[in-house]
């Protein structure tokens, strides 16, 4: 299951720079990085429009069978909650 989350990581880092049109590779997205900046910080999330969390979420939706109605406040904070979302969703369906 490790190597299996690892991998739904890459995919997830892969869509967030495809969709945010990123100049980085998938490594230089940290596993917990915040998502969306905090008061003090505005700028120190990745995410600054909230369309593009509704395009992350129908791309992710679409390949791993998540539920749209799963995406949440708790589910979309960082690569790693939305990898284990996603390994719940493989693991259901199976």
């Amino acid at each position: 299951m490790e190597n299996n989350l690892a991998s739904i990581k890459t995919e997830i880092k892969k869509v967030l720079i495809d969709v945010l049109r990123l100049d980085m590779s998938p490594q230089d997205i940290k596993d917990d990085q915040s998502f969306f900046g905090t008061e003090e910080n505005p700028e120190s999330g990745i995410i600054e429009d909230s369309l593009v969390i509704l395009e992350v979420a129908t791309i992710l939706s679409e390949k791993y069978d998540i539920p749209p109605t799963d995406f949440n406040e708790e589910t979309f904070i960082n690569v790693n909650s939305l990898a284990n979302l996603a390994a719940v969703a493989l693991n259901d369906n199976k």
